[in-house]
């Protein structure tokens, strides 16, 4: 029975050891998958910088246009205020 048992496991660690080929190219494959996600997320980090950078910009322009427009509406009121006296 342990002789049966004994070349049972060596028939079946010959058998695994046959099969690396597809092993390889499995794990080649996998790699591939990798490289190729770890690229999707390196544009799309670039994509998402870019965006807050777009986003920053158009927030700092905002706060300039209302400056600007506060300050406008202090000139008109100055203006008004003149023609009253």
């Amino acid at each position: 029975m342990l002789k049966k048992i004994t070349v049972v496991t060596f028939a079946l660690a010959l058998s695994a050891c046959a099969n690396t080929d597809a092993l390889d190219e499995n794990v080649a494959s996998l790699t591939n998958k990798v490289d190729a996600l770890s690229a999707q997320v390196a544009e799309l980090e670039a994509q998402q910088q870019s965006a807050a950078a777009d986003a920053q910009s158009a927030k700092e322009a905002a706060k300039q246009a209302a400056a600007d427009a506060k300050a406008a509406n202090e000139r008109i009121d100055n203006v008004v205020a003149t023609y009253k006296k």
